[in-house]
């Protein structure tokens, strides 16, 4: 008999602690407008938002939806998120309701959307949050909106900013230590706090989470120095940019392997979703039939990101020249090889291999290439 006893109170003991984790919270949206949208908990990094971890999803019911997660780590901010309510090439469109965000610590919290945005309340930390974060925003939101009638949007945004920054720095000390005050901390720029601020405050830091902001912030570095040393090689009068990319079939693709081989080469990046690369294409055809007999060669690398929608283009728009894409859009290999940063863009590279010019299009395009082609263009005419 005290064996089972024991034996209650241990499992008694397990249920509770289990319990004593668990973070659950309520969302009042207050209208069933929104019923049968999906809504995305996601778990915020410290510093990077690609980093971001989608840890649950749900659907709105009734006007309301809720999460219950089982807490593993320290708490951390959660944030809230809907589907987009529409796409559009690569636009989406999205409900026009505030993105909500609490502290996740055990416990039980609620969340309000109002219309000037949502309120939270429950936990320890969420009452610190409502209080330091969310309310002062609500407040300086409504304030900065009214100035804006009477000045300029850049003075209404510095009075957003003077409005709300002693609250958040408050919030941030009290909460240095954690991931919770370090995400609120970095995710606001530097700037915002002035150089004085900043340094005083990011010593309070842990020093766990300003060592990942140091090495942000050097990754950043680093890109923009790649970035503006393609934007120097690839100008006019420089050598083509080799690069690899990836067929349809998915086969390896060099552009060396066209480029240089003393035909005149016309690089397009495009997209399925691009709508002024899509209407770019039946001229691009009409340059092709006329011109490649000639020597021209074209290559077009799409910056699509979702392989469906990039086939069905090819499907759409039979493009008899190289279609590569490696489905990684303006992060690819090729695009930062050209500092492409818009598209359409055009890069029209001579029989020597040498970049001729860049980012033409229309009858400046055709003329281009009629020169570069020069004697085989007479020839063939």
């Amino acid at each position: 008999m005290m064996g089972r006893n024991i034996l209650f109170f241990l499992s008694l003991s397990v249920i509770l602690s289990s319990c004593s984790r668990n973070f659950t919270v309520e969302a009042e949206i207050g209208s069933e407008d929104y019923d049968g949208v999906t809504v995305y908990m996601i778990r915020k990094h410290p510093v990077e938002y690609s980093e971001n971890t989608v840890l649950d999803s749900t659907v709105i019911s009734g006007g309301r939806y809720g999460f219950t997660y089982r807490i593993s780590e320290e708490p951390f901010i959660a944030i809230f998120e809907f589907e987009p309510k529409g796409v559009s090439g690569h636009t989406e469109f999205y409900y026009d309701l505030p993105q909500a965000s609490c502290v996740v610590e055990p416990g039980r919290v609620e969340l309000i959307y109002e219309a000037d945005g949502v309120k939270v309340s429950g936990t320890p930390a969420n009452t610190d949050y409502e209080k330091y974060i969310l309310s002062p925003q609500r407040q300086a939101r409504s304030k900065s909106i009214e100035y804006a009638g009477r000045t300029s949007m850049s003075d209404s945004i510095r009075f957003f900013y003077n409005e709300t920054r002693p609250d958040i720095v408050a919030f941030v000390r009290k909460y240095a230590d954690s991931r919770v005050g370090a995400t609120v901390f970095f995710s606001r720029a530097e700037g915002f706090y002035g150089d004085s601020l900043y340094s005083s405050t990011v010593k309070c830091i842990a020093p766990e989470y300003v060592a990942m902001d140091k090495a942000r912030t050097e990754r950043m570095e680093a890109e923009r120095k790649a970035a503006e040393s393609a934007r120097i090689s690839s100008r006019e009068g420089n050598p083509y940019v080799d690069f690899m990319s990836l067929a349809r079939d998915g086969s390896e693709r060099r552009f060396s392997q066209i480029a240089g081989s003393g035909n005149v080469t016309l690089l397009v990046f495009w997209a399925s979703w691009c709508r002024p690369c899509r209407n770019e294409i039946p001229e691009l055809k009409r340059l092709y039939e006329t011109y490649h007999k000639a020597g021209l060669e074209m290559v077009s690398v799409s910056l699509d990101t979702r392989r469906g929608e990039w086939e069905k283009a090819l499907d759409e728009e039979k493009m008899p020249w190289p279609q590569w894409s490696t489905l990684e859009g303006f992060g690819s290999a090729s695009s930062k090889a050209y500092a492409v940063h818009a598209i359409p863009y055009v890069v029209l590279i001579d029989r020597h291999g040498i970049i001729s010019l860049v980012n033409i299009h229309g009858k400046a395009l055709e003329e281009a290439i009629k020169d570069l082609l020069g004697s085989q263009m007479q020839f063939s005419e």
